[in-house]
């Protein structure tokens, strides 16, 4: 317990475990880790007063990903301010992060160009994140090649059949996944 005189004041850091155990601050949310990337307010008040103190308000750290682990498509096409790039190479064809947004929002429609790209967006965008590429690497490579010059849709008109591209891409959403590779990060 803190017995303080007028004009004295205590540092309390948010966090400490030791304060909840000696029954002199309490919180609701004891226990519970704090957020990455959020804010938070706090107010303070003494046994005997009745006003609490001035507003504090503190931020935690932005939210950093796991090192060497992967997310799905999905993953990046719902988060793209969690992307690592602002641009890609997709066989030959650079591409801005709108456009690969808008690969990404692409239905498949019998389209193997599409669906591939879907994955080797993921699988590049893994890689520039720090997901370790050894486990695809090759079929990226082949991907790329695969893709040369073709304009992925909507960009483009680009086609390629299902048949010539699901191996590939069936290599490339089990790293996504995780389910080869690094593993899958927790999202």
């Amino acid at each position: 317990m803190y017995i303080l005189g007028a004009g004295q004041s205590v540092t309390v850091v948010i966090g400490d475990d030791h304060l909840f155990d000696d029954g002199c601050v309490t919180s609701q949310c004891a226990g519970t880790p704090l957020l990455c990337n959020t804010a938070y307010v706090f107010h303070v008040r003494a046994n005997g007063g009745s006003e609490f103190s001035d507003t504090i308000t503190c931020s935690t750290i932005p939210c950093v990903s796991p090192a060497n682990c992967t997310y799905t498509q999905g993953y990046w096409k719902n988060h793209p301010d969690a992307w690592p790039v602002n641009d890609l190479t997709l066989g030959t064809v650079n591409y801005t992060e709108a456009e690969l947004l808008q690969i990404l929002d692409q239905p498949a429609q019998g389209n193997g160009l599409v669906i591939l790209a879907h994955q080797l967006i993921a699988a590049k965008l893994n890689i520039a994140n720090g997901a370790d590429p050894t486990d695809a690497a090759q079929a990226i490579a082949d991907a790329d090649a695969m893709i040369g010059g073709l304009v992925i849709p909507p960009i483009g008109g680009g086609y390629l059949p299902t048949s010539q591209t699901s191996d590939l891409t069936e290599t490339l959403t089990e790293y996504n996944e995780g389910t080869k590779g690094p593993g899958h990060c927790n999202d």
